[in-house]
């Protein structure tokens, strides 16, 4: 599926450019025009088009493949072989910034430990080391809780429409809870990859439908435009292009990193008193060194956790 690759490219580069234009310190904004940064949020849906091709890869692996119960602890372990190694990584480069930099080191003990177990909201006044953390407990809550429902989901075609209508529903009791909050993101991934194997293709559209009007009545307009992109490109236009395909293996490692790569090189040149570059330079470079970083990570550190992944059969 490399249009799924150049999909997750899209996803990851839009979330970089926004955090890179939106770029600012004690010094201001890297990029003075407020409008450009005000267009440039668009790039935070970033997340949610990544949301949506979770539903989509998630449930489509589970449906492809003699899934049960008893294998539900297999599947936990090789979600968590693929996911954990590198964004444990990602906290150990964080906790190199302060030493790089010379600042005093602001991490507890327990605050590392809260992050690196994605528990950081179960504890008051305590923040994320790095605010997309977030979105990967989102990301590891669907998986628990995907791996559960999909096997009731996939019996009958009744089942699969009461569990999807009725998770959607509840987002609107109980929206205030990370994972629900998302979960018309997760849905429409859910139906584009059933109509993808022409199952239930009328029952699918229809989801996608009622989860678009959700979005529409109860999320910003911006949400309601990247699903519909998520949608577009999931079903009816094929990405075809290398580039993207290639820069989609290694996205989750861009997403990971580039606050790190792109972040500390815009800090270092923004506070250098004889580099006085086009904030867009700044920019540009600061994709180039996000991008070839998160592909040194990928080779190092990713692959090893892709390995480890595809050893654990179910």
């Amino acid at each position: 599926m490399g249009h799924i690759e150049s999909l997750r490219a899209i996803a990851a580069l839009i979330v970089l450019i926004f955090h890179f234009i939106s770029f600012s310190d004690a010094k201001g904004s890297l990029i003075a025009n407020e409008s450009i940064r005000k267009y440039s949020e668009f790039g935070a849906q970033g997340v949610e088009l990544f949301y949506i091709i979770s539903g989509f890869v998630i449930y489509y692996s589970l449906t492809n493949s003699p899934f049960g119960i008893r294998l539900y602890p297999k599947y936990l372990l090789k979600r968590f072989a693929r996911i954990f190694p590198p964004f444990l990584g990602t906290i150990f480069l964080i906790c190199l910034v302060p030493f790089v930099f010379g600042w005093v080191f602001p991490y507890s003990a327990a605050q590392l430990l809260q992050n690196a177990t994605l528990t950081v909201d179960l504890f008051k006044n305590v923040q994320w080391m790095n605010p997309i953390f977030v979105t990967l407990k989102v990301e590891f809550l669907f998986y628990l809780v995907i791996g559960l429902l999909v096997i009731p989901m996939r019996k009958s075609t009744w089942t699969y429409g009461l569990i999807a209508f009725s998770a959607l529903f509840s987002v609107i009791y109980f929206h205030a809870i990370d994972l629900v909050h998302n979960i018309p993101f997760f849905l429409i991934g859910i139906a584009c990859s059933e109509i993808y194997k022409s199952r239930n293709e009328l029952l699918n559209y229809i989801l996608i439908a009622a989860c678009l009007v959700f979005l529409s009545v109860l999320f910003p307009l911006e949400d309601t435009v990247i699903a519909g992109i998520g949608v577009v490109f999931l079903l009816w236009i094929t990405i075809k292009s290398k580039f993207l395909e290639r820069i989609g293996q290694f996205s989750y490692s861009l997403y990971l990193t580039h606050g790190f790569s792109g972040g500390s090189f815009l800090y270092y040149c923004k506070n250098q008193t004889h580099v006085d570059w086009n904030p867009w330079v700044y920019v540009t470079l600061a994709v180039c060194s996000a991008v070839g970083f998160a592909y040194c990570y990928y080779w190092i550190i990713e692959r090893r956790a892709i390995r480890w992944s595809k050893k654990i059969r179910y």
